[in-house]
C-alpha cells in the first residue's frame, strides 16, 4: 500500500483559534476530540504547528483523505481564512485545493487520470483538476512564475512521451524506451514532480514553510479524534 497524506496550510498567524475551530468541527459532526501529547501513535494525531510566515499548517490522520476539503471548508468558513489543502492517495499522486472561506477555489491533481477507475471520468477530471497558476499565484502572493511549474499533468505528459508502437519485426530490434521522468520543477527543489513529495518544494514556492524534525515533535496542538471519525465526519 502506498501513502496516505493529507496536511493543511492556514493563512493566519493565531494557531489556538486554527485548534479550536478544527474541535468545533468534528465535535458538531459528534465525533470526540481529545487533547493529546505526541505520542508513537503520531499518524493517529492531528497536529497544529505554531505559525511560520502566516501561515499554521496542520498535519492530519493518515485516514483523513477523503474528509479534509470538507473540514477545511468549515474551518475557513468559521474563520474566515484561506488555506492551501493537500493529500496524496495511496501514493499514486499528489493534489492541491485551495479554500477561501468555505469554498473551493481552484484545484489540481499531478495525474487525475488516477482519480477514476473509468477513461470516460479521466477526461473530465483532467479538465476540473488541470489548476490555475494566474490564480493561486495570486492568493499565494508570490509569482505565477513561482507556481505554474508544478501544475503538470503528468498523465497526459507520459502519455504524450511513448514512442510509436513500432511494426511487427521492428519490435525484436528496438531498443527498450526510457522510462518516463518528469525531473524538478527547479533546479534547487529537493523532489522531481513525478515524486507526490514534491508539495512540499511547491508550498516552499508558495511561502508555505514545511515543519522541520524538531517541530515535529512539539506541535503547537495535538488533537486525538474518536475513532468513529471516518464514518461521521462523511455524513
Amino acid at each position: 500500500m502506498g501513502a496516505f497524506v493529507s496536511t493543511t496550510a492556514f493563512r493566519t498567524d493565531d494557531a489556538a483559534a486554527v485548534s479550536a475551530a478544527i474541535a468545533r468541527h468534528v465535535q458538531a459532526k459528534g465525533v470526540a476530540c481529545e487533547s493529546v501529547d505526541v505520542s508513537d501513535e503520531f499518524a493517529s494525531n492531528t497536529l497544529i504547528f505554531q505559525p511560520q510566515n502566516g501561515w499554521v499548517v496542520v498535519f492530519w490522520p493518515e485516514q483523513f483523505v477523503g474528509l479534509d476539503v470538507a473540514a477545511v471548508e468549515a474551518v475557513t468558513q468559521d474563520l474566515r481564512l484561506v488555506a492551501s489543502v493537500v493529500f496524496v492517495e495511496d501514493g499514486r499522486y499528489w493534489a492541491h485545493v485551495l479554500v477561501e472561506n468555505g469554498a473551493v477555489v481552484d484545484q489540481f491533481s499531478s495525474r487525475p487520470a488516477r482519480m477514476t477507475a473509468t477513461v470516460a471520468d479521466a477526461v473530465g477530471l483532467s479538465e476540473a483538476w488541470r489548476g490555475d497558476a494566474a490564480v493561486l499565484a495570486r492568493k499565494f502572493a508570490v509569482s505565477e512564475a513561482a507556481i505554474a511549474p508544478y501544475l503538470r499533468n503528468l498523465d497526459a505528459e507520459e502519455a504524450a512521451a511513448k514512442p510509436a508502437k513500432p511494426s511487427f519485426f521492428a519490435r525484436f530490434f528496438a531498443p527498450e524506451p526510457a522510462p518516463f521522468a518528469a525531473g524538478p520543477a527547479f533546479a534547487d527543489d529537493e523532489y522531481d514532480l513525478d515524486d507526490y513529495d514534491v508539495f512540499v518544494d511547491f508550498w516552499r514556492h508558495a511561502g508555505i514553510h514545511w515543519p522541520a524534525d524538531m517541530e515535529l515533535a512539539a506541535p503547537a496542538f495535538s488533537w486525538r479524534f474518536g475513532e468513529d471519525y471516518p464514518e461521521k465526519l462523511r455524513r
